[in-house]
């Protein structure tokens, strides 16, 4: 997403305003939350350029609508955060604000230099990034305790993995838009319509996918990865093997909701690949450090760092070594490029064997450590721990899609008519 920033406000040469909103009017009233039409406007204008959309009348008030529902949900998500005591810390946004510069080789404060210069306030960002922490948070510590993958569900999955060996598999992308009653079915419907309008007349996916897909592939610009026929919903595999790459499906639909797909690669499952063009299923520790950390204070958390890669032998060693360090916590990143990473990570992850930590790398306020848990493109099938993963992690989404259903059946939300962006 910063890519695209970056290259949307280093080539525009002077702000244009925003259309005028009617002051700080409420657009809508969710429970107890309100959404502003400043800010409605703000992040339409934000979405706009992200998503590389002409910004006219006419594309505020079709974007306006999908942008609202998008922050009708944040304030959902955060309402609900609160209830459960979930909060989250000007630190951890901070840390993602920085983890994006680093992603994409940015000085320090890149992110905040080149909103300014699109005439787009920092706020814009940091509000969806909090949102998307706390959601996360709140789906870790109320659902993951009661995900269960049983041994014969990840033998049978790694059975169906040996037997499609040589078959063709497909990377794909989606914006996924759920329906959580039937009436609201056509509603939806529309919105996805309009989305794959602004694909094909030019938008860009991952940008879209940031502002309105709710799928966990939206962290990662809507990539599900490589698939094969029957790992997903037969309307999607129906879907699939009727395109080719590149394209941008119309809107399916599933029990979920709508899906709109978009077909980024084929080839040829379970053969000798490129190294070079494997994706990478990785793990990532992070040691915190104050604020203006001392020499001391680095080395030692990079001597604590250097401990837990000595004691570990696989990426499920590393996470427990992890939960026993004071601060330290984890993260997965599926389908990395070992191109899209920072080049000192990139170059030792490219050909690291298996669960071997790397680093320790100083990365500003924390010292990282990473691992490749499983390569997915190079010729060989992933590994068992990854596949089980896998499997926790599409129990857990459905989960959260379930609990975020519930919670927009019970809100009361309020959207009011008279409040213009």
């Amino acid at each position: 997403m910063l890519a695209v920033i970056l290259a949307v406000a280093g080539a525009t040469s002077a702000v244009v305003p925003p259309a005028a909103a009617q002051g700080n009017c409420v657009a809508a009233m969710v429970n107890d939350l309100p959404i502003t039409a400043f800010e409605l406007s703000q992040r339409v204008r934000f979405t706009l350029m992200v998503s590389r959309v002409a910004d006219n009348a006419d594309n505020r008030d079709k974007m306006g609508r999908q942008v609202l529902r998008q922050m009708i949900d944040e304030r959902l998500q955060l309402g609900d955060a609160r209830r459960n005591g979930v909060t989250v810390s000007d630190e951890e946004i901070n840390e993602r604000i920085q983890r994006l510069e680093q992603d994409n080789n940015m000085p320090a404060g890149g992110v905040k230099a080149s909103l300014s210069q699109a005439g787009i306030p920092l706020t814009v960002l940091t509000d969806t990034f909090r949102a998307q922490i706390a959601w996360s948070k709140l789906v870790l510590r109320k659902l993951r305790a009661g995900i269960v993958v049983s041994e014969a569900e990840v033998e049978e999955a790694m059975r169906q993995l040996r037997a499609n060996v040589g078959k063709s598999e497909s990377r794909v992308a989606e914006i996924f838009l759920p329906v959580d009653r039937a009436d609201q079915s056509d509603e939806v419907l529309r919105t996805a319509k309009r989305i794959v309008e602004q694909l094909r007349g030019g938008a860009s996916f991952p940008g879209l996918v940031q502002q309105f897909s709710s799928g966990a592939s939206a962290a990662a610009g809507g990539d599900l990865g490589w698939v094969l026929p029957g790992t997903l919903d037969p309307s999607l595999d129906a879907a699939i093997a009727r395109m080719s790459v590149n394209q941008v499906s119309e809107p399916i639909r599933t029990q979920a909701g709508w899906h709109v797909l978009k077909l980024l690669g084929q080839r040829g499952f379970g053969r000798p690949g490129n190294t070079n063009e494997a994706r990478l299923n990785m793990i990532q520790l992070l040691l915190p450090l104050p604020p203006n950390s001392s020499p001391d204070e680095v080395e030692r958390q990079k001597g604590i760092a250097q401990g837990i890669i000595s004691q570990s032998k696989s990426c499920a060693d590393l996470r427990r070594a992890c939960a026993r360090a004071k601060g330290c916590t984890t993260g997965d990143s599926d389908g990395v490029a070992a191109s899209s990473l920072p080049q000192a990570i990139g170059e030792a992850a490219r050909n690291a064997p298996i669960g071997q930590g790397l680093g320790p790398f100083y990365a500003g306020n924390v010292m990282q450590v990473v691992a490749v848990c499983s390569r997915d493109g190079d010729g060989s099938l992933p590994a068992r721990e990854s596949v089980e993963r896998g499997l926790q992690m599409s129990k857990l989404e459905a989960a959260s899609r379930r609990y975020m259903r519930d919670i927009r059946r019970t809100a009361i939300i309020n959207i009011r008519s008279n409040c213009r962006i």
